[in-house]
């Protein structure tokens, strides 16, 4: 807003000095001598010298509301592309607890989850969660952000299993002579 401010008083300072320089004009016709044309025609020359530095500054003005101006509409534009991008995600708490954007998504003729990171996501960017694999002692699967190479606990395995007790482990290496001594 001070922008606005600063355009109106370059503005009104380039109408005084118009305003003065055609005054001057009348006292250069009324003059009846040569001393008095002659300081008349010189004030004229500093006024203009004044008016051409307050154009000079108020073009400067312009130029950099231009530049702020086109600067905010690609801002915008980057905004609506993100929100187009990313139309229909919703935050969604996953099995582990974690939360990401998800939506489904029909990929191949069959509906799957696709999943946002959530911090990308803040940052306005759409960055897709890449599973990758994990074993039987995995209670979860397991996601990345390749973008921010954040990982996420994501559903719960169905192939888990619980890790062996070392009771176990040594019943079934020694037999069940293990703690049976």
């Amino acid at each position: 807003m001070s922008r606005v401010f600063i355009v109106i008083a370059e503005l009104s300072a380039a109408m005084a000095a118009i305003k003065e320089t055609a005054g001057l004009a009348k006292v250069i016709n009324d003059a009846k001598t040569d001393a008095e044309i002659k300081a008349a025609t010189s004030e004229i020359q500093g006024r203009l010298i004044t008016l051409q530095m307050e154009c000079f500054s108020l073009g400067d003005v312009i130029r950099l509301r231009d530049e702020e101006i086109m600067h905010l509409k690609a801002k915008v534009a980057e905004y609506e592309d993100f929100c187009s991008q990313t139309e229909g995600y919703i935050l969604e708490q996953v099995d582990s607890g974690s939360f990401v954007y998800s939506k489904k998504e029909l990929v191949s003729g069959r509906e799957i989850s696709v999943n946002l990171c959530p911090l990308c996501y803040s940052k306005g960017i759409k960055s897709i969660l890449h599973p990758f694999p994990v074993g039987k002692s995995s209670r979860f699967h397991k996601s990345r952000c390749l973008q921010c190479e954040n990982k996420f606990l994501m559903d719960k395995n169905p192939d888990f299993e619980t890790p062996k007790s070392l009771n176990q482990l040594g019943r079934e290496l020694n037999g069940d002579t293990w703690l049976g001594r």
